[in-house]
């Protein structure tokens, strides 16, 4: 997926809370996770 395809799913509340995987797996950048959510990204903490 690309940028505009999960800030449109987004949108319609299909990815609340799982945007974050997005972002984890480098689908999207902290910046376009805070241009979508209006939030910082938090990383997961590692074990």
């Amino acid at each position: 997926m690309d940028f505009e395809t999960i800030s449109f799913f987004y949108g319609l509340g299909y990815l609340t809370p799982n945007i974050e995987w997005y972002t984890q797996y480098g689908f999207i950048t902290p910046d376009q996770y805070k241009q979508i959510t209006g939030k910082d990204y938090q990383a997961p903490a590692t074990k």
